[in-house]
């Protein structure tokens, strides 16, 4: 019975999303409209790199003001209702869940500052298009998955570079799960290749190849960041860190009780996690932007911890994991 009123609990239906979304509103207005004074919790980053499109994007929203803002968070609610809708579809989570899109929600709300919220979101939106499209692959294994997958993480790259490394991971995945046939990575290929071409194109066009140039260039570093967080930061990462932890302890555990096309589709999640989380140890000059990433593929880990695990240890981090989340929203 304990183990039905938790499903029921956190079923997506019209209370738990209408909640998500005020949960997403909340956290917007406050933002918005009661800034922090003093270090956010990110502080201050050197050496990064901004690529010519963020620095348009970001300069079109920081102009626009309230009306950008709201686009952005629509970009944010969207968000979190394709990573509800993707695991209705795929079922990599067994049971209905919300949490992982009310982690996303609170998560990429409370840790990550404004001023990287246009470029983050925008990227994160592309990569997990581009991760529906590598699911959608496994299933019905047609080439023009592939191109629309390889074609979406180019596309994110000219926001972050780094997403360039998301394609290698993609074809380590579809070799795995042995979809990757030549005409995949041919397709895979083209969709690269189209998006360099149309980049290029752009950038001579505008007179901009030369700031694309520095780009490239600059984009190639390692501990190229300084990330200062502050107190409420720090201790927030580390209960977070601790969840995604036991969510992985808690996943290998039980990973041998799931069917072959579920420890696929989960396993890939894991290694997008992984990837991306070493880019950012890495301190690569686009980490700001990557944190988006881990927060989603992040929220995917302790969505299915807690959707599978209703006990005392797993209330009581949880109790801490809002209560935390309060406090840096509150005190930031």
């Amino acid at each position: 019975m304990r183990q039905r009123r938790l499903v029921d609990i956190i079923a997506p239906d019209a209370r738990t999303i209408l909640f998500c979304i005020a949960i997403s509103i909340f956290i917007f207005y406050g933002l918005t409209f009661f800034p922090q004074s003093g270090e956010s919790v990110v502080g201050n980053i050197s050496n990064t790199v901004k690529s010519p499109l963020s620095a348009l994007i970001d300069g079109f929203i920081a102009s626009t003001g309230l009306a950008g803002k709201i686009v952005l968070w629509v970009l944010y609610l969207l968000l979190s209702f394709m990573i509800l809708r993707v695991n209705d579809n795929f079922s990599f989570i067994r049971v209905r869940t919300i949490l992982p899109s009310l982690f996303f929600l609170i998560t990429g709300g409370v840790l990550l500052r404004n001023d990287i919220f246009s470029s983050g979101i925008i990227v994160a939106f592309l990569i997990f298009s581009a991760f529906y499209f590598s699911l959608k692959l496994l299933m019905e294994e047609q080439p023009k998955y592939a191109f629309n997958v390889s074609l979406i993480i180019f596309t994110a790259a000219l926001f972050s570079l780094s997403c360039v490394w998301l394609l290698v991971l993609f074809w380590i995945f579809a070799y795995s799960s042995n979809v990757l046939t030549f005409r995949v990575f041919l397709a895979s290929l083209l969709g690269a290749l189209t998006a360099v071409l149309y980049a290029v194109i752009g950038f001579y066009l505008a007179g901009g190849e030369y700031q694309l140039l520095v780009y490239i260039q600059d984009s190639f570093k390692f501990f190229a960041v300084n990330f200062h967080f502050s107190p409420f930061g720090i201790a927030y990462l580390v209960l977070t860190g601790l969840l995604i932890l036991a969510s992985l302890v808690d996943y290998m555990r039980v990973s041998s009780q799931e069917n072959i096309k579920t420890r696929k589709e989960f396993s890939y999640i894991i290694m997008l996690f992984i990837l991306v989380s070493i880019l950012i140890i890495l301190s690569v000059p686009d980490s700001d932007i990557l944190l988006w990433l881990a927060v989603i593929f992040g929220s995917f880990l302790m969505g299915r911890f807690f959707s599978f695990n209703n006990n005392l240890f797993t209330k009581i981090f949880l109790s801490l994991y809002f209560v935390n989340s309060l406090l840096l929203f509150l005190f930031k």
